[in-house]
């Protein structure tokens, strides 16, 4: 079965009469192997009976705007879920023999193992679909109840150019850009886990003032990042040049900012220090954290010996969480009541309109008053789920004497904290999600998901 549906013969073309599924036209260019043998593998796979499904599965997911496939495999069968704007989305099951079946097709075309089932394998291949092109990456993993694969799934060339193209208010946008393009600082960029950190990192970097002054990023070659325009790279790496050497090399350059992906260890820190209160110098670097408080204390907790020194420099950290995005197509504008206002701690007349989703009934309730099926317009944009795309929330945490003195003050407290910076004005993720849901960005209900949701 092929999610509920008779499995036919396979076929690249066929017409509605033939007995034939139609596959998708999507030829894999798998990478890590030579164009001789990827061919030769490719050709082999047309021919495998699990070829339709293995096609179908990833067509299906890109054409629902998916950027993972998860397949969980058991005695059983196969789970698969597609997920599409952060929400994971479960599909019919398949049988065993139908999920053995496509996934030796993926394992053989991208030149792996299909009898291995327990040790990690990864893949990648390339693939231009609905005239898009595709670098899809491939991982499978033994798991007690059986095997794990995960595709995720991304496009060739990034559709995001700015941060406002992400949902920044542009109030904020303007006063980080200050901050990144500042002089004498340490500037902070963070995210929870899964929450697009490395996106608004790129982001971030591309649109920073790189043309008048010469930015260098420093970093271990293990981790090694795409690359930035206008950014000079240099790495570090086991058995090779150390983290300190690299630093030693890249100072007598004179660069104007630092870019570190990570602080790496004491020796770095103090010398960065140096650069910053000594050669005038700028620098940027990330952590994974939940919000731009928790980014600003873990930076100190994981540097003590600096933790003063670093706090007197930094100027600001950023954060963000990843939401649904409505539809602009089908998004409906209502009044919020005065209990709802209420509720949500704003005065009457603030917020005149909010925004929610359409989102039709399920087919069982799509009856009249006799019980006879009637007809529901579904909107042609996102199918009927009310979202398209996502959006982040960001809070900017601006660094001050003042913010800087409470710091020190609440280091052990971090809601204390948070409460300080929000009576000194500081908006947080609440804030800027009513703000995005009066705007008709998103909705209150996805705004109170994100803010409910564990990220640690």
């Amino acid at each position: 079965m092929i999610f509920g549906k008779k499995k036919k013969t396979a076929s690249s073309s066929t017409d509605s009469n033939s007995g034939e599924i139609e596959v998708p036209n999507l030829e894999i260019k798998a990478s890590g192997v030579s164009k001789d043998e990827a061919v030769g593998l490719l050709l082999a796979c047309k021919q495998l009976p699990g070829y339709p499904v293995a096609i179908i599965i990833v067509a299906n997911a890109i054409a629902a705007r998916a950027d993972r496939i998860l397949m969980d495999f058991t005695a059983q069968g196969a789970v698969v879920r597609y997920r599409v704007d952060g929400i994971w989305e479960t599909l019919p099951a398949l049988d065993r023999q139908t999920a053995d079946s496509m996934l030796v097709v993926w394992k053989k075309v991208l030149g792996l193992n299909p009898a291995e089932r327990k040790a990690r394998q990864d893949g990648k291949f390339a693939t231009n679909f609905k005239e898009i092109d595709w670098v899809i990456t491939f991982m499978s993993t033994g798991v007690p109840s059986g095997e794990r694969v995960l595709f995720s799934i991304d496009r060739k060339k990034p559709v995001l150019k700015t941060l406002i193209d992400l949902g920044m208010r542009e109030a904020v946008e303007t006063s980080f850009k200050q901050m990144l393009n500042g002089n004498q600082g340490l500037v902070v960029i963070s995210g929870p886990p899964t929450q697009g950190l490395p996106t608004t990192w790129r982001l971030a970097l591309d649109n920073a003032d790189k043309f008048v002054r010469d930015w260098v990023l420093i970093e271990n070659k293990k981790n090694q990042d795409p690359e930035i325009i206008n950014v000079t790279d240099y790495y570090y790496e086991d058995g090779g040049e150390t983290a300190e050497q690299v630093f030693e090399k890249v100072r007598l350059k004179q660069p104007d900012v630092f870019i570190l992906p990570s602080l790496i260890n004491s020796n770095i820190v103090e010398a960065l220090l140096h650069q910053i209160n000594k050669e005038q110098k700028h620098a940027v670097t990330r952590v994974v954290a939940n919000d731009a408080i928790d980014a600003v204390l873990k930076i100190l907790k994981e540097n003590p010996k600096h933790a003063k020194a670093l706090l007197a420099v930094m100027q600001g950290a950023l954060n963000q969480r990843l939401l649904r995005r409505l539809c602009d197509s089908c998004k409906q504008g209502y009044q919020p009541s005065p209990q709802l206002l209420q509720k949500l701690g704003l005065p009457a007349g603030r917020v005149p309109k909010l925004y929610k989703p359409t989102i039709p009934p399920p087919p069982e309730e799509r009856v009249d008053a006799k019980g006879n099926p009637i007809e529901i317009e579904i909107c042609k944009k996102c199918k009927g789920k009310g979202y398209f795309g996502r959006m982040a929330l960001f809070e900017l945490l601006t660094i001050d004497d003042t913010m800087r003195q409470a710091i020190l003050k609440y280091a052990g407290s971090p809601d204390d904290l948070r409460k300080f910076a929000k009576q000194k004005g500081h908006a947080g993720f609440f804030e800027e999600g009513i703000l995005a849901c009066a705007l008709g960005m998103t909705s209150l209900e996805e705004v109170q998901r994100i803010l409910q949701a564990k990220t640690a």
